[in-house]
Formats: C-alpha cells, sequence, structure tokens
C-alpha cells in the first residue's frame, strides 16, 4: 500500500469514525455512496467532499438529517456536475444549514431532479432565492422549504429567470401572508404548465397585485385557473397584459379583468377578439376604471349591434372619458341615457323592455283587455314546466317574448317581429286554445273522441281482464256502437269502478294517446295553423310582416331527406301550415298519408275551426302517423307531392271527413293490444318487423318555428285552471275542487310537454318534477291577492351593479337614479313595490285624540280661521246681498249734480274655492324605532351592515327590542303629528294623501300607501295608521319621484309634497361605492327639483338636529325646517301645514 492510499484510508476512517457519533443513517449513506464515487471523484476531491458531509453534520443538533441528504444525493448530482461545480453544490448546502437544517435538508433532497434542469452557475442563485423567502420563523421555513420542493416541477415549465421572478413573487407576498404566499406556490405549480408561453407575462401581473393589494393573489391565481387556461395563447397575453395595465393603476380588480375577459373572449366571434381586446386596451389609456367595465358589457353590446357599430359606440365613450371619469364608468356600464340613447341610435334590435309597454297597448286594442308581457326567460325560471328563455311563450294570461329581438338590419322590422310573436301568443288566448273541453262538439268533423278509449281505461281494463281469466269467471263487455255500420268494434273490458281522474280537459285528451309526444307535436302544428288562420282573417293589418316571419320560418326547416319517415311527415305538416305550397318533398310510400295530412291542416286553418276541430284533426292525423314506422330512408324514397287541386272541395266549399270512424277507433284500441310494448307501432308482419329493428329509430319531436314558440296546452290550461279558482270564477258544472300536489305530480309526470325535457329512465328526473310541483305551489300563492299583504321583511336584493329593471309584476314602478358624478341619470335604476297598508287597531287613533283634546282644539281652531279668508267681498255689483253704502252715497251726489248715477249699488261674499292637494311622504327607517331622547345620536351612524345576511341579524335586534318598549319612539310621534293633522284636514276639504317608503337595495324601494289621493277618509285610514313601523332603509328619490307622479294626475290649482324625515337619505348601494352621502343627497335634490318641474311645492321637516349639514345643500332653494324637538311635532306639523297651503 502506498502512503497516499494509506493516507486516503486514514481520512476515510477517521471520517466514518466521526460520522458514528451521529445516528446510524449517517455512516450507513456516506458508505454507500462513498463507494460509488471512489473512482470518479479525485482523491483529493473525495476527502474534500467526505468533510464537507462531516461539517455539515456537526452544524447543529439536528444537521445530521442535512448530512444524510447530502450523502444521499451526492452520487446523482455528481452524474450532473464538473468537480468544482460538485464540491460547491456541497458548500452552498453547508451555508444554508447555517440558516436552518431543514432547508439544508430540502435543497439536498430536490438537487439530483433539479440539476437535471439547472445549469451549474445558477446553483447559488437558486438557493438564494429560496433563502430569501426563510425569516427565522417555522412558517418561513416551510414556504422555503417548499419552493425548494418544487423547484424540479417548476423548471419543467419555466426558465430559471422566470423562475427567480416567481420566487421574488412569493417573498414579497409572504411579507404579507406566508399562507397565501404557500398557496400562491401551489397555485403556481398547477396553472404555470397550463399557460407555459405565458407564464412570464402573469407572474409580472401577480408581482403588481402583490405590491398593490395583497390581499388579490388568491382570487388572481383562481381566476386565472379557471379562465385563462380555456383561452389560446393569441388572446391570453393580450389579456394579462391589459390586467396589468390595469393593476398599475390600483383601481381595478385583476382577477375580475381576467374572468370578464376570458368570458367576453370567448362570447364574441373570434374575428373580432383582436380588435375587442385592442379597443379595451384604448380605453384603459384614458380611463382605468372604465375599461372592465366595457369588456364586461361588450358581449350584452354585441347582441344589440355589429362590431363597427360597437367601435363608434366605444370611441363616444372614449370622449365621455375624456373629459369626466365617472361619466365613462357609467358610459360604459350602460347606466348613463347618454350610452343608451347612443347605442340605441346605431342598434337595429329592439329591446323588450323599451317597448314592453307599447306591446301591451297593442294586446289591449286587439283583444279588449289588459294582458301582461313579460320576457320570456322570466317564465323559464321559475322552473313549472317552460324550458327556453329565447322563444316566445304564454302560460294562459301572460305573454312571454324574447329579450332583444335582432333578427332583421331595421328597427321596424325587429319590432314587426315582436308584433306578430305578440299576435300569435294573443291568438292563443284570444281564440281559446287553452278553452279547450273535452265534452264540446266540433264544428268541422264527426266527433271520435267521446268514443275512443282512453289509456288509462284500457290500461285498467286490461289489468281486470286478466283478473276475470286468472279467477276463471267472465267479464262484462262492451262493445263501441257504430251509427254508420251494423258491424261492432272489438270489444273492450270495462270496470265501472276505475275511472281515471284528470285536472284538466286537455290531460284527458292526451290520455286518448299511447304515443303522446307525436299527438302533442300533431296538435301543436294544427291548433298554431288554426291560430294562424283567424290572425289572417281578423288582422289584415299584420299580414304583410306575418307572411314575411312565416316566410323566413319556412326556409330555416331541415331537410325532409334528412329525417326518418314518420318524423318527415310531421315535419310536412310544419312546412304546410307555414304556408308551403309547391316542391313538397315526402316518402314515396306515404303519399297518401300526406294528402290527406295536408287536408286535415287546410280544414282547421280557417276562422270557423275551434280548438275542439283541432283536437278533431289531432286524432285523425295520428291515427295516420301511427301505422308509419319511424325508419330511415334513402333519398330514392321520398317524391315530390303534386300540389293540392281545388276539386279536393266539394262544391258547397264545405271539406268532407274522409276518415272511417270505425278505423280510428279501432287503431286506438290496438295501442295496448301487445301491452303495449311496440308502444303503439301497429303489428307488422315478420319481414317489417325485421326491417324495423334494422332502421327504425326513436321519434324525435320537429324543430320549433321560431314565432310559435314553446307551446303548453296542458300546463296552460291547467294554470287558466287555477288562477279561475284564485280569482272565485265557478265553471257552468259548480264549484271547483282544490287541486292536491299529488294530482299535481301525476299529471306533470304523464304530461307530453315533460316528456319532451325529460329522457324517459333519466335519473333525478322525479326530483325534477317534485321542484317544478313545488315552484307551481309557490306560483299559486303569488297568484292568490290574499297574499299580498304588509310584510315587513326584505325581499331578495339584487347586485347594486346590475343594469336598468324592469318592472314585470303588477304594482310595480321603474323610476331614474341622477348620477351627480357623471351628470346624467341612470335609466329605470330603481323600482318601486307599491302596495297598500295593511289594517291595524283603530285604538291608537282614538286614544292619540283622547290624550290630546286640548291641542286638537287649538288645531281645529287654526283650520277654521281658514275658512273665512276663503270668502271675499265683491263690490259694485247690480244684484247682491245688501246694497253698498259707499256706492249709494256717490250715486246721491251723482243724482244731485244731475249726473247719471252708477247701477252697480250692491255687494255680496263670493266663495274663493281652495283648490290644495298635498301628499304627505313619511320616512319609515328603521331609525325611526329609537327612542326620541336617543334622537341626539347622530343620524349618520346608520349602522346597518351591508351584508344581507348580517343586516337580518341588525333589522331583528332592532325590531326585538320594541317586543320590550316602554318609550315613545320617532315613528310614533309622527304618527301622533299625521293622526292630529288628519283629524282637522277634514275640516278643510284639501285633496290630500298619506304614503310612507322604506325599502334594501334600488330594486326594493317599498311604497306604502296609507291614504291616497283619490280615496275618502273612512275607519280603515286610522286603522291603517296604526301600522306604520320602522322597516328598513331611506332611499328617497325614487319615493319622492312616485309620489310626484301621483300629485301630477290630481287636478289642483296647488299641489304640495311634504316629506317628513329622521335624517339623511341612506340605503344599502346607494352609490356605486356603497353608503356615500353625497352621492344619495344629490340625487334626493334632483327628485325635489324634477317635482317643482310638474308644479308641485316640496316642503321638508326633519326631526334629526345635524340636519343642517345636509339639508343645506339637498334643499337649497326649496323650503324646509329642522325640528329642534321630535316632541313639538304633532304641534308643529299643522301649524307647518297652513303656513305652507294658504
Amino acid at each position: 500500500m502506498t502512503n497516499s492510499e494509506h493516507e486516503k484510508q486514514l481520512a476515510t476512517e477517521l471520517v466514518r469514525k466521526d460520522l458514528e457519533n451521529f445516528p446510524s443513517v449517517v455512516v450507513e449513506r456516506y458508505e454507500s455512496a462513498l463507494e460509488k464515487l471512489t473512482g470518479r471523484l479525485a482523491d483529493e476531491t473525495c476527502q474534500h467532499w467526505a468533510l464537507e458531509g462531516l461539517e455539515i453534520a456537526r452544524k447543529t443538533v439536528r444537521s445530521w438529517e442535512a448530512a444524510a441528504e447530502f450523502f444521499d444525493a451526492s452520487v446523482a448530482v455528481q452524474r450532473q456536475l464538473p468537480s468544482g461545480q460538485f464540491l460547491k453544490w456541497g458548500k452552498t448546502g453547508n451555508s444554508l444549514c447555517e440558516d436552518s437544517p431543514s432547508l439544508a435538508v430540502a435543497y439536498f433532497k430536490s438537487s439530483p431532479k433539479a440539476m437535471l434542469r439547472l445549469r451549474p452557475r445558477y446553483i447559488d442563485d437558486w438557493s438564494n432565492v429560496c433563502r430569501d423567502l426563510y425569516r427565522g420563523t417555522w412558517k418561513s421555513s416551510a414556504l422555503a422549504c417548499r419552493l425548494f420542493e418544487a423547484t424540479p416541477e417548476l423548471l419543467e415549465t419555466l426558465s430559471f429567470e422566470e423562475f427567480c421572478r416567481f420566487g421574488g413573487f412569493l417573498e414579497i407576498l409572504s411579507r404579507r401572508s406566508y399562507d397565501q404566499a404557500g398557496d400562491a406556490l401551489v397555485a403556481g405549480i398547477e396553472l404555470f404548465p397550463k399557460i407555459a408561453d405565458d407564464a412570464d407575462r402573469f407572474i409580472d401581473l401577480a408581482h403588481i397585485v402583490a405590491e398593490k393589494s395583497w390581499r388579490e393573489t388568491a382570487g388572481l391565481f383562481d381566476s386565472a385557473t379557471a379562465s385563462l387556461v380555456e383561452l389560446g395563447s393569441t388572446h391570453r397575453a393580450p389579456l394579462i397584459s391589459l390586467a396589468r395595465r390595469l393593476a398599475v393603476t390600483g383601481v381595478s380588480d385583476a382577477a375580475g379583468v381576467l374572468k370578464d375577459g376570458s368570458n367576453t373572449v370567448n362570447r364574441v366571434p373570434v374575428d373580432t377578439r383582436d380588435r375587442l381586446l385592442e379597443m379595451t386596451d384604448g380605453i384603459a389609456a384614458v380611463s382605468a376604471a372604465a375599461a372592465p367595465e366595457f369588456l364586461r358589457i361588450a358581449p350584452e353590446v354585441l347582441e344589440r349591434v355589429t362590431f363597427d357599430q360597437m367601435v363608434n359606440w366605444q370611441s363616444e365613450g372614449i370622449k365621455a372619458a375624456s373629459e369626466n371619469e365617472e361619466a365613462a364608468i357609467a358610459y360604459f356600464k350602460l347606466e348613463s341615457s347618454n350610452s343608451q340613447e347612443i347605442l340605441d341610435s346605431l342598434s337595429s334590435s329592439i329591446e323588450l323592455s323599451r317597448v314592453r309597454e307599447i306591446i301591451q297597448m297593442y294586446c289591449l286594442a286587439l283583444t279588449g283587455h289588459s294582458i301582461d308581457v313579460q320576457a320570456s326567460q322570466q317564465l323559464a325560471d321559475k322552473n313549472i314546466g317552460w324550458f327556453q328563455g329565447e322563444l316566445p311563450t304564454t302560460e294562459g294570461t301572460t305573454i312571454y317574448m324574447p329579450a332583444v329581438i335582432n333578427r332583421y338590419a331595421s328597427k321596424d322590422e325587429n319590432f314587426g317581429f315582436f308584433k306578430v310573436i305578440s299576435t300569435h301568443q294573443i291568438g292563443h288566448i284570444e281564440f281559446g286554445s287553452f278553452a279547450f273541453d273535452f265534452n264540446v262538439p266540433s264544428n268541422l268533423f264527426e266527433d271520435l273522441r267521446p268514443h275512443l278509449p282512453g289509456a288509462a281505461e284500457l290500461q285498467a281494463a286490461k289489468k281486470d281482464e286478466e283478473l276475470m281469466k286468472s279467477a276463471g269467471t267472465s267479464s262484462q263487455v262492451e262493445t263501441l256502437p257504430s251509427e254508420t255500420s251494423d258491424e261492432a268494434v272489438d270489444p273492450v273490458v270495462v270496470d265501472d269502478g276505475i275511472k281515471p281522474e284528470f285536472l284538466t280537459d286537455m290531460s284527458r285528451f292526451f290520455d286518448l294517446f299511447q304515443e303522446r309526444r307525436l299527438a302533442l307535436d300533431v296538435f301543436t302544428v294544427l291548433e298554431s295553423s288554426r291560430i294562424d288562420g283567424y290572425v289572417a282573417e281578423l288582422y289584415p293589418g299584420i299580414t304583410t310582416m306575418y307572411d314575411l316571419v312565416k316566410g323566413a320560418a319556412l326556409a330555416s326547416r331541415p331537410d325532409v331527406k334528412d329525417l326518418p319517415a314518420r318524423e318527415a311527415l310531421v315535419e310536412f305538416m310544419v312546412r304546410v301550415s307555414l304556408g308551403q305550397t309547391d316542391e313538397m318533398i315526402v316518402p314515396t310510400e306515404h303519399k297518401d298519408a300526406a294528402r290527406r295530412l295536408r287536408r286535415l291542416i287546410r280544414q282547421v286553418t280557417t276562422v270557423e275551426a275551434r280548438v275542439e276541430d283541432a283536437a278533431e284533426a289531432a286524432v285523425r292525423a295520428y291515427s295516420l302517423l301511427i301505422d308509419i314506422s319511424n325508419e330511415e330512408l334513402e333519398d330514392d324514397d321520398y317524391e315530390q307531392l303534386e300540389p293540392e287541386e281545388e276539386q279536393d272541395s266539394d262544391e258547397s266549399g264545405e271539406e268532407e271527413d274522409d276518415f272511417d270512424r270505425e278505423e280510428v277507433i279501432q287503431k286506438f284500441m290496438s295501442q295496448l293490444s301487445s301491452d303495449g310494448e311496440n308502444n303503439g307501432e301497429p303489428e307488422q308482419n315478420s319481414e317489417n318487423e325485421e326491417a324495423g329493428q334494422d332502421g327504425d329509430d326513436d321519434y324525435s319531436s320537429p324543430q320549433e318555428v321560431d314565432y310559435r314558440g314553446e307551446f303548453k296546452p296542458e300546463l296552460s290550461q291547467l294554470l287558466s285552471q287555477m288562477q279561475m279558482m284564485e280569482s272565485g270564477e265557478l265553471s257552468e258544472s259548480g264549484e271547483m275542487e282544490p287541486i292536491t300536489q299529488e294530482q299535481l305530480e301525476e299529471m306533470m309526470k304523464n304530461a307530453p310537454e315533460m316528456e319532451m325535457e325529460q329522457t324517459e329512465g333519466e335519473e333525478g328526473s322525479d326530483q325534477q318534477v317534485s321542484e317544478m310541483i313545488e315552484n307551481l305551489m309557490k306560483e299559486l300563492q303569488k297568484r292568490d291577492p290574499e297574499n299580498q299583504q304588509f310584510q315587513p321583511g326584505p325581499s331578495q336584493h339584487v347586485d347594486e351593479d346590475g343594469g336598468p329593471l324592469t318592472a314585470t309584476e303588477p304594482d310595480t314602478y321603474t323610476y331614474p337614479e341622477w348620477d351627480f358624478r357623471a351628470n346624467e341619470y341612470k335609466p329605470d335604476w330603481c323600482m318601486i313595490h307599491e302596495k297598500v297598508m295593511t289594517d291595524g287597531e283603530p285604538n291608537f287613533f282614538r286614544e292619540t285624540l283622547a290624550e290630546n283634546t286640548s291641542l286638537t282644539v287649538q288645531i281645529k281652531r287654526q283650520f277654521e280661521l281658514v275658512i273665512p279668508e276663503m270668502y271675499r267681498k265683491q263690490k259694485r255689483l247690480e244684484d247682491g246681498e245688501e246694497h253698498d253704502l259707499d256706492a249709494l252715497l256717490e250715486a246721491v251726489i251723482d243724482l244731485r249734480v244731475g249726473v247719471s248715477p252708477d247701477e252697480k249699488l250692491f255687494w255680496r261674499r263670493n266663495k274663493n274655492e281652495r283648490s290644495v292637494a298635498v301628499a304627505f311622504l313619511l320616512d319609515l327607517s328603521a331609525s325611526t324605532a329609537e327612542a326620541i331622547d336617543e334622537a341626539k345620536k347622530p343620524s349618520d351612524d346608520w349602522g346597518a351592515p351591508d351584508d344581507p345576511v348580517e343586516y337580518m341579524v341588525w333589522l331583528r335586534s332592532r325590531r326585538s327590542e320594541g317586543l320590550r318598549r316602554t318609550y315613545k319612539r320617532i315613528v310614533d310621534v309622527e304618527k301622533e303629528g299625521i293622526t292630529l293633522l288628519v283629524n282637522s284636514l277634514e275640516t278643510l276639504g284639501d285633496t290630500y294623501g298619506i304614503f310612507g317608503f322604506s325599502g334594501y337595495g334600488r330594486e326594493n324601494v317599498e311604497f306604502y300607501t296609507i291614504k291616497d289621493l283619490d280615496e275618502k277618509f273612512t275607519d280603515i285610514v286610522p286603522r291603517r295608521i296604526d301600522r306604520i313601523a320602522p322597516l328598513h332603509a331611506t332611499r328617497m328619490g325614487p319615493a319622492i319621484r312616485h309620489t310626484a307622479a301621483k300629485l301630477s294626475e290630481v287636478e289642483a290649482r296647488s299641489r304640495f309634497l311634504f316629506l317628513i324625515s329622521d335624517g339623511r337619505p341612506q340605503d344599502r348601494g346607494y352609490s356605486r361605492e356603497g353608503v356615500e352621502k353625497e352621492y344619495a343627497v344629490h340625487d334626493t335634490r334632483q327628485s325635489l327639483i324634477e317635482a317643482r318641474q310638474q308644479g308641485i311645492t316640496p316642503f321638508c321637516l326633519t326631526v334629526d338636529k345635524a340636519g343642517h349639514d345636509y339639508m343645506k345643500t339637498m334643499m337649497e332653494d326649496f323650503s324646509y325646517e329642522v325640528l329642534p324637538d321630535i316632541s313639538l311635532l304633532p304641534k308643529r306639523l299643522p301649524q307647518l301645514y297652513r303656513n305652507l297651503t294658504t
């Protein structure tokens, strides 16, 4: 053994001996690594390596773990690094161990995989990036270790430079929250491989967000994971750059920009996406706050205009942004009237909300009675059986139409389409589609309905027959008699004890059919054709547009040759009903059936036809189609049907019923001949059966006719029947029995209209039906007028950042709101819900008068003094009550001087008619629940939380105080003042009304009528005054506008609006930023200005001692008074009234 070998062995033994002082795993890994490295490393290098490991192990009590990982990783790392870099790698780990053995452990563990993607010169930089996260705490240590461990995975996607920037981002974020930094690291590992080409841009964006608003980083990664991944890099890169640009300003939510931007890009046409992002960038250059609003609203705008038109609209918005950023925000949120007007001028589309009242007037003109009009989506959202939010429909009482029509290039044509679809839906109501009576005979056909066995009857009869057979007894049978033939139809066993019950006559009718979906499709085509016939005959003024729409519907129909046989014939029926007369393609084998179907459609398309005729025609059409297998055909199996010839009609012009009665009945009876196994298909010979197995397809309903929309005859008749029950209307047969939930469930499960939306055997269909039943019950409650009572609870809140509202329910009204920053109105921004105050007890009114007897007498005397002022002495009359002494003296003098005297020698009192109308508007906000000695508390202390759930807790706590109340509240004093005033007002004979208002959010402004302006004072008014109580918030603007609208309808020389409040206007979301006092004050002032412009004199009385602060702005040039002591209100109120109105 040479000296060098001896020295080497000695050094090795010394290291091993020192390492034996640590857990055995250290020595084991050292020996394993030494064995593999010997011969691969120079002796000196190997010695340095062993000593490095020993030094690491000696650092701290737990550093032996790092030494073990160092030895374990060395073999794999040595393969990737030169000797010098290999030793440097060890020294770097040694340095990390000085800070924390845990860091060194993570560093060594991750090194073998990291070195596969890391250049040797970056080792120190890598360790420093991770080390920067460590600040001596266990959380910082855990975060740094996680970054070490994640390095190999991150470097699969990121360049080392990007990795360093990502580490820098984590370091910034970790100063605020280690937990969020850790979450961002995990999210980054998942996200970066999915956006590899744009990871650098996203990391830059994350850096800025962490610096500007670190709490938003979690949302940023969530939004990126959910949104950016779906975008291609072509659009992803500019969107991230846009978000970065906006994030730099600090006024934009970067996560929201990514989410909204991704959603917008996916919704607009591909060829416009780049330009759309460029347009958004252009807005961002002028207004960072307005750009996200444009990005969010762009798809909605493109539903109304073309892209080039949107460019023009955007240009006008940029002009607004250069002048006033608030105006630009409102512009691009479609909250400003200027924005709406410009868009409307550019667009050819028509929004239902803008023409709803016109359509309602149109319906009134056609039918003679009011018909409500709403958006189709509202009916679909109710989940009571209608599912299409884009198609027109009706449920028998209301017409539902698409929210926007943009089919044509001109507004006139789009409005014409609205008229067409509303006319067709009106036709269903006006011409009796839902008034079907199973027992009423048809006009044009021999009635087969009474002779057809229903499916339920047949099933019951078959079960009964089987029971009879098993018991060995004979069954009593009945035959269906024939008036035209001596032969009887095959007997059917009937059990008189089993009589199916049907909620509607439509249900009874559709029970005749085994294949209800086919029956519904056939009936829909025939009934729709009947309605079109009525429209053409009775409403000739709309014929031109109606024909245009029918032609467009016909052009959009599918090719008949692409459909199986039975579906092809149903499609043929649709085409005939739309007016097609030539080039009719039908299956060759079924040309005769096609001719008979065409004849049926022509028969019902007249004003002589009733809905019962459409039902009879459906029975006949069904009997034809049930014989036709729904098999696929080749193109050669179709041919053109010859045009209809006039000789098909007899000389009298009346149509002949060419369907054999017994044949039709027999086909219906045979539906269950094989236990329904053939689903209504006729029995075929074996050859046909084989063909059916090869080519027969399940039947599918035809494509909808757009202007006819969704037709739900059974559900609609049910709802109409419910409406009759709730309104107290009775049928001729007597009282209508209440409908049970079980009956509804049975009807909904069997309704063919439901089969079209559910797949047979689909899991959850029972639950779906149950939900619809529950919603139907709720719909009943809404229609019950007894349920429209005073409800003090808050309504459901809608996002304050939404768009204009539409009043769709009875007694709801929309009003604009004034945005003083944008210097324009937000159109249809607030919704008033007008309700009559429910009755209370008369005791409060009587007790108040009794407790204030002397004050009542004083007030009455004050008002009685007004009465003499209503009379004026009129002198120098030719006739009157008495002689005018002055005129008599002048006449005597004239006579003595020889002058002809004046003959006007009398005087009389002429009554000067007092013509005054006053509306008292009471603030019913929650703050009026305060005790009058607590009213010293500053009214700005609103205290109501923004969160709806917390708000309800806060409100309940306020109201619960009322149960324990032993003190007088502000609202009690208001009620006393109104009581004393009303008691005296009857002396004057002025027209007056009393109203209260409150609410929660812009869409829930509650307006209560205590006494209407045209309502006489009766015993009911004191009862309503008793029910005045504190409610929610104080959104004054819409309440004032609604009161002014009521006053403007009253004929009076003088009109006054008397507002009584306990504080400044305030409400949840009464501005873009929340409860912003300045915004609410300016809107209230603007509403008062509007009232004055209508000839109304506003006056405000507040009991808020701090009222001078905001009243100077709100009532700048209006009369107002701040009452220093609330207890003075009952006495002061009548005085103010007298001063104001005389």
